[in-house]
């Protein structure tokens, strides 16, 4: 984790100190119950890939081999809903969100080049954690991720029979911090990784196996329905 991600989690740590007024649900926790939520993203993307000729006398090829790559990142948004259970200060949750947070990462030869997009992620995690007070849950997660991947091909050729669009899937790790501010309303910073399947791209005689990686912040509010 950078050292801009460890700072803001050391300032949200802190502010658990801070007297608050603390809201109860269901069964005298905050955190429990049905919630949803809309969550701010700052994404990193990352995708490594490597390249194979494969013949095709009706397409040859129009590249060589991947001399250089680079990556780019964005910020993005989405809806969350969920459902959370304390056992003493023990808490267990389940959640799903759709996030959209663009990245790219492009690839080329010296003279042509293919770009990898990546336009929103659908997940689904389980979240195990303690509550550190009336106000604070401390928690980790994981679970599934499927990452849309696009590339319109070698130096973006427009024929749809070129086109790729698929959704990789992979394993989604992470841990996060979630105060109770207001009645009903709670505040959530979390940092989570994905590491998705392999994606492999066949462009006639051209193919590439790409490997893609994400990071994440997320701030989201939270809304509890009790």
């Amino acid at each position: 984790m950078k050292l801009i991600s460890i700072k803001f989690f050391a300032l949200i740590a802190a502010s658990l100190f801070v007297a608050t007024p603390a809201y109860a649900g269901p069964d005298g926790s905050p955190f429990e119950g049905l919630y949803l939520g809309v969550s701010l993203v700052k994404n990193t993307f990352e995708s490594t890939a490597t390249y194979e000729e494969n013949l095709d006398d009706n397409f040859p090829s129009n590249f060589t081999g991947i001399t250089d790559s680079s990556s780019s990142n964005s910020y993005g948004a989405g809806i969350l809903a969920g459902y959370g259970l304390n056992y003493g200060v023990l808490y267990y949750g389940a959640e799903a969100a759709f996030i959209i947070d663009k990245g790219s990462s492009t690839y080329t030869d010296g003279t042509n080049t293919i770009r990898l997009g990546k336009s929103n992620s659908l997940d689904v995690n389980g979240r195990l954690g303690v509550t550190l007070s009336d106000k604070a849950l401390l928690y980790g997660l994981v679970g599934y991720s499927g990452i849309s991947l696009k590339s319109k091909g070698v130096n973006e050729l427009s024929a749809e029979t070129r086109n790729f669009n698929t959704r990789a899937t992979g394993l989604k790790f992470g841990a996060g911090v979630e105060l109770a501010v207001m009645e009903n309303i709670a505040i959530r910073a979390e940092y989570t990784r994905t590491k998705a399947s392999d994606a492999i791209y066949r462009n006639g005689s051209d193919q590439f196996t790409f490997k893609p990686e994400t990071s994440r912040i997320t701030i989201s509010a939270i809304l509890h329905m009790y």
